[in-house]
């Protein structure tokens, strides 16, 4: 963190799901059950009193429906505060993924007006940073691995062997919103958490919802599998997608191959056991 003439600087860190299971509803939102891993990858995050809100985001993103000020509505809610704020969000992680980039942000936002208001420990925040959004207090906990429950707020630390990560993704970008009310028809395939803990197979139940509106994605889906990748899995509510292993040198052969693979169909990918704030 750094503070200069009123300002906060902080890391929204990107986040994966290994597995996520939609668990029901509560207060208008979808309750969920989720083993999530921090990415090697953040934003950054800077925030100020001013007269009104704005959220600026360096890649010229806007949105809607903004989490960031979603955020600060919360924090405002929390402190009995009427204060307003400035954001500014330097983005390294690309959006509409699964990487959680708009919910780094407001979980780094969220925080950072705390700070400004007298306690920014995320902590005592579990509650506000999930109605941010609910992998927040995740992305804000500092931790690599927690199992998440509830709107997200409840995280329970976990410990896996390293895992050895790529990431793969189409141009599509994912509609959270979207998606959500597409599995409220649909519904998708879960999985045990338990049973997860022991074969390491991944699983999302949003997988179903997020291809109904996007059939493109399955592309990244196929580079990792004809990668080599056996254990793969769609992130968050889309639309990119993650291969991993626990064995280093199948990993290096497999995305020497996802490499090559990517170029030829026109794909994104990044190596998260390797790279930090690279694009």
């Amino acid at each position: 963190m750094e503070k200069n003439s009123g300002s906060v600087t902080e890391r929204g860190w990107a986040k994966f799901n290994l597995c996520l299971n939609i668990t029901g509803r509560r207060s208008g939102y979808h309750t969920l059950e989720s083993v999530i891993m921090r990415a090697p990858l953040f934003d950054e995050v800077t925030i100020r009193f001013s007269d009104a809100d704005s959220v600026v985001y360096s890649d010229g993103a806007e949105y809607p429906r903004d989490n960031v000020i979603r955020a600060l509505n919360a924090v405002r809610k929390f402190f009995a505060s009427d204060k307003r704020f400035a954001v500014e969000v330097k983005r390294n992680i690309p959006g509409g993924k699964g990487l959680g980039a708009s919910s780094a942000a407001a979980a780094a936002a969220t925080v950072g007006a705390a700070k400004l208001l007298g306690n920014g420990d995320p902590k005592i925040l579990s509650a506000v940073l999930s109605e941010a959004g609910a992998d927040c207090a995740f992305q804000a906990s500092g931790a690599d691995c927690a199992l998440a429950t509830g709107l997200g707020e409840k995280l329970v630390p976990m410990e896996f062997p390293k895992l050895y990560t790529a990431f793969c993704s189409t141009s599509d970008e994912a509609d959270s919103g979207k998606v959500y009310e597409v599995y409220d028809i649909t519904g998708g395939a879960g999985g045990s958490i338990e049973k997860f803990k022991e074969d390491l197979l991944p699983f999302n139940s949003l997988e179903v919802a997020a291809v109904a509106l996007k059939p493109g994605i399955l592309s990244a889906r196929r580079a990792l599998t004809d990668a080599g990748y056996e254990r793969v899995v769609m992130t968050g509510s889309g639309a990119g997608y993650i291969g991993f292993t626990a064995d280093e040198e199948s990993h290096r052969k497999n995305y020497s191959a996802l490499i090559k693979i990517a170029a030829e169909r026109g794909l994104n990918i990044y190596d998260f056991t390797e790279v930090e704030n690279e694009r």
